[in-house]
């Protein structure tokens, strides 16, 4: 059994408003065994001293994508080398960022996770989706009208992250078939893009109320859940209808449909970033003016879209939507895109105990607490009163602990 003894630390608790000063903590393993005001006794512990330093639960990205090469999710020609390089080094910065949790939303596999289960790369817990579900023509079909099938002659939707499947029974058997993988929850796209919409038009709502039903009780049979990618406001309420637990994106509702997410007891999860990021790249990536616009009107309603769910109370989610290495490197600019609508508290809780109750880890993940896993940073400054000082980690990330294990350590170890 390894210990580790945490001692004069600042601590972000579950239910925090400000810091709570000089408290030790001590690990056992991959577990919180304790959280004292007073001193504990370990004496084969290893000690780290927080030194008044801030000792935060591990950061949660409920919405990424690691199998990117760039900004493009229409992947289907690179090689899988390419792409199982591309995912390492996603998930490498990413833990090495604070972010010791993400939900992958599309794309990320079983192979994936037992690379990281057998320490082959290193990175953060994942949960992942698997393929994501997308009717014909849905916001996950990538082909444009003269394309049918993929170089190896299979009808697909031009892409690694997605499958495709129409009526009820189609449905069900890919949401078995993820699941069977090991999905920790299954992604469908339930309308179309803003970035990347069908050729013909962009949907405003995928697949039929049967289809997406079938999906959420395929879901429920294996104790899970459904996420969506949807934006618009007839998409989000006929899956709040179906059960579907976790809408990402939203960014075109109204605020009666953001009330009745609340009744739904559902969970919100906006990923600004994402299309920051895109209208940032877009001269050189060459996105026509109009995605661009359609891009900045998707950022404006998202802003106020925001502003209900703050409102009506609906649990909002953090995450990031990022496609490739390259826009990885904004993952932390998700906090900054956010510091002008929320509160710093509310930010820093939508990225660890909101996200962990969306991932059903309530008391388990994104808290410090008898019994929570031992996913821990330590970090310069007070980020409940200045969410700056995480988002430059290689100055203020001094520690870095997932699942008991240490990946950073710039403290001495020692009493």
């Amino acid at each position: 059994m390894t210990q580790t003894l945490f001692t004069n630390a600042n601590l972000v608790l579950d239910g925090f408003a400000d810091l709570q000063p000089a408290l030790t903590v001590l690990v056992k393993d991959n577990r919180i065994v304790a959280v004292s005001a007073s001193p504990i006794s370990a004496p084969e512990a290893t000690v780290i001293d927080v030194g008044g330093r801030t000792l935060m639960p591990g950061l949660i990205d409920a919405h990424a994508h690691i199998t990117g090469l760039s900004l493009t999710p229409k992947n289907i020609a690179y090689p899988a080398a390419e792409i199982a390089i591309a995912s390492a080094n996603y998930l490498r910065n990413c833990l090495m960022d604070g972010y010791t949790t993400i939900r992958e939303a599309g794309g990320a596999d079983h192979a994936t996770a037992r690379l990281l289960a057998e320490d082959h790369i290193i990175g953060p817990r994942l949960y992942y989706s698997g393929k994501a579900l997308t009717q014909t023509g849905g916001g996950a079909d990538f082909r444009t009208p003269d394309e049918a099938i993929d170089p190896c002659g299979h009808v697909g939707p031009f892409s690694n992250m997605s499958v495709i499947a129409d009526g009820t029974a189609e449905v069900r058997k890919a949401a078995r078939e993820e699941l069977r993988k090991g999905a920790t929850q299954i992604k469908l796209f339930a309308s179309g893009g803003v970035v990347f919409p069908a050729e013909g038009h962009a949907t405003r709502y995928e697949f039929s109320v049967e289809e997406l039903e079938a999906v959420v009780e395929e879901a429920t049979a294996r104790d899970t859940y459904v996420m969506a990618h949807v934006y618009t406001d007839e998409g989000v309420r006929r899956c709040l209808r179906a059960g579907v637990r976790s809408i990402e994106h939203a960014n075109f509702v109204t605020e009666d449909t953001v009330m009745m997410m609340a009744d739904y007891h559902a969970f919100y999860v906006p990923t600004f970033i994402s299309l920051v990021q895109r209208v940032e790249s877009a001269a050189e990536t060459h996105l026509p003016a109009s995605i661009v616009d359609n891009l900045q009107r998707t950022i404006a309603r998202g802003r106020q879209v925001y502003g209900w769910a703050r409102k009506h109370k609906v649990p909002i989610g953090f995450g990031t939507d990022l496609w490739g290495p390259e826009a990885q490197k904004a993952q932390l600019r998700e906090f900054e895109m956010r510091r002008d609508l929320d509160s710093p508290v509310n930010i820093l809780r939508s990225a660890t105990v909101t996200n962990a109750e969306l991932l059903m880890e309530n008391g388990t993940l994104g808290v410090i607490s008898e019994g929570a896993c031992a996913d821990l940073l330590i970090v310069e400054g007070n980020p409940l009163a200045d969410l700056s000082v995480l988002m430059n980690p290689d100055k203020n990330l001094k520690f870095i602990m997932k699942d008991g294990r240490v990946y950073k350590n710039e403290l001495a170890a020692g009493s």
